[in-house]
């Protein structure tokens, strides 16, 4: 019973395999805080959180994935915090909340060892404070997220943009210096100086995207986008697109309706901002260099669950209203314990633990694909005997982590006997190869 539990319900993303990126963030946060530096566009911000967490907690896969989901339950505490000022007394209060936890991209992303749940906490908290006008606050959360994720810089983007045309008229009277004592305008400078460091850096690494993983976008990604980043949809099963493009027109049809109040357009118009500035500009620049990954554009799904909740608001008729509210949560209750034996990662645990039965002392791990080269490397009893076989002296993509890889731990040739090699393939399936002299 409580197999099937974990194999159909979100539990399966804490206790599943291990994958390539969480690999790299536990290996490179095991070092020392000064080699985050050298990673390319990540912001080291995560991997400090995770190198201190390790220290007390362990790399453990429910260990390191358990920060995850603290950043996400601090996200949801500022949430339920929220839902009260923005409805009172009313149901929604603790409607809000419940569907922002459950949210199935936000829910997938709070078990996985990455700083995407801690991403949302900060873009939670800037979003809140921004709209509260606690400004100091804005500026600390909003930093902590730029240097968390550097697509967090969509977050102050959009608050800039916000604040602008709701104050556009405010600003048409106002002379030069009182723009510049504004405590908005003076935040964003405040925060545009504190992330030019890192900003500078990202620019200056811009000639390794020749080299990228990211996938061009089309136009049925274009039609199925709303529905995909509120699902954390992104190809997997394939049958999917066609809901996901119904999904997507209903949540467009939403995010109109709840502008429709002018009480409350200038708030709501704030969360449209962020759900569609965002995706137009990413997916127009990546029809000519690929930019978008869904997860990357994640405050767009935080923005569509206050947007699809602020719709249901405006609902007159009470059981109607309710009936909507109750229809979605069910909907992502029931997708939930669907969705996740879908999406489950590749077991390459399995693999890896029963090569650690076979291997003696001098018997080496090889790995022909970079793919599975971080998570064969967590999972192996001796890390120190696990190499990268490449024969033909390809060098190890960016993309996937070269900080953390080393020439020594790549070799393009196959041990001699008696030393075994435990030649492990992109697939799991492994082998057992070395070399001999032939005898005449």
């Amino acid at each position: 019973m409580l197999e099937l539990l974990i194999q159909h319900s979100p539990l399966l993303y804490l206790t599943q395999s291990i994958w390539r990126d969480e690999a790299f963030s536990i290996l490179l946060s095991e070092r020392s805080i000064w080699s985050f530096t050298k990673i390319i566009f990540e912001p080291p911000l995560y991997y400090i959180l995770l190198h201190f967490w390790m220290k007390v907690f362990g790399s453990g896969e429910i260990a390191v994935r358990s920060l995850s989901l603290i950043g996400f339950t601090l996200a949801t505490i500022i949430v339920i915090v929220w839902a009260e000022k923005l409805f009172k007394k009313h149901w929604l209060s603790w409607y809000l909340p419940i569907f922002f936890f459950f949210n199935p991209m936000l829910l997938y992303y709070a078990f996985e060892a990455r700083a995407y749940s801690w991403y949302v906490f900060f873009a939670v908290a800037s979003m809140y404070t921004y709209m509260e006008r606690r400004y100091r606050w804005y500026i600390v959360a909003t930093i902590l997220g730029l240097y968390t994720h550097t697509y967090m810089i969509i977050v102050p983007a959009v608050q800039t943009l916000h604040y602008l045309i709701a104050h556009r008229n405010q600003f048409r009277l106002k002379n030069v210096k009182a723009i510049i004592r504004d405590p908005m305008i003076q935040s964003i400078v405040i925060i545009g100086l504190l992330f030019s460091p890192w900003i500078t850096k990202v620019f200056i690494d811009l000639s390794q995207l020749k080299q990228s993983w990211y996938f061009p976008v089309d136009m049925k990604l274009v039609g199925s986008v709303l529905g995909n980043i509120f699902l954390g949809y992104e190809g997997t099963p394939w049958f999917l697109w066609s809901f996901t493009a119904l999904l997507s027109f209903l949540l467009f049809i939403a995010s109109v309706y709840a502008l429709t109040s002018r009480r409350t357009r200038v708030r709501n118009s704030f969360f449209f901002l962020l759900t569609f500035v965002p995706l137009v500009i990413v997916i127009g620049i990546s029809f000519y260099k690929p930019l978008f990954v869904n997860r990357y554009v994640i405050p767009c799904t935080i923005a569509e669950i206050f947007l699809v909740v602020c719709a249901i608001e405006y609902i007159k008729n009470s059981l109607i209203q309710k009936t909507v509210a109750a229809s979605a949560l069910i909907f992502i209750f029931g997708f939930n314990f669907w969705y996740p034996s879908q999406h489950a990662k590749f077991d390459i645990r399995s693999s890896v633990k029963e090569v650690n039965a076979l291997l003696t002392k001098q018997d080496v791990v090889l790995v022909d694909n970079p793919l599975i080269f971080f998570e064969t490397i967590y999972y192996s009893k001796n890390r120190s005997r696990v190499f990268l076989y490449d024969p033909s002296g390809s060098p190890f993509p960016w993309y996937i982590g070269d900080a953390i890889v080393t020439p020594s731990q790549i070799v393009s040739d196959l041990p001699p006997y008696p030393t075994r090699a435990f030649l492990i393939h992109a697939d799991g399936t492994y082998e057992i190869q070395y070399s001999a002299d032939i005898i005449k």
